[in-house]
């Protein structure tokens, strides 16, 4: 694994994660679940093990995965930036939670970036979609 690489990954997602928050907390929760968005990731993941993205367009209260480790930062009232790690498949990868649900029309995901399993190094996103579902889209 190239030392170089690593730190630089280190760094970054360092100074991403300073003041955000971790929520591993299960997609099942049937109560509120028209509180929330499901982001869905496609494409040719090729060994992909983190993924960088925003949610815009609205508050978000958090979010969560049942099969991934996820760091979020709030960066404006209407910006979340997010970091999802784990080996990446083509499936609901998390889900954001909303404070109003009738809103969830203008919320949108923004792919920023993405990295590989081995040396972690940054792979390009052009093969990658990522869509933001209600639950009328289920």
């Amino acid at each position: 694994m190239n030392r170089r690489n690593v730190g630089v990954w280190v760094v970054i997602a360092t100074s991403m994660l300073v003041g955000c928050e971790n929520d591993v907390t299960p997609l099942s929760s049937e109560d509120s679940v028209a509180n929330s968005l499901d982001v869905r990731l496609t494409g040719t993941l090729e060994g992909s093990s983190a993924l960088l993205f925003q949610v815009v367009g609205g508050p978000v209260d958090s979010v969560s995965s049942d099969k991934y480790t996820v760091f979020y930062s709030e960066q404006t009232s209407d910006e979340l930036q997010v970091l999802l790690v784990g080996e990446l498949t083509n499936d609901i990868v998390a889900r954001v939670w909303v404070p109003d649900p009738s809103l969830s029309g203008q919320y949108s995901a923004v792919l920023e970036q993405s990295a590989t399993v081995q040396g972690f190094r940054q792979q390009s996103v052009t093969g990658y979609s990522l869509n933001l579902e209600t639950a009328a889209n289920r």
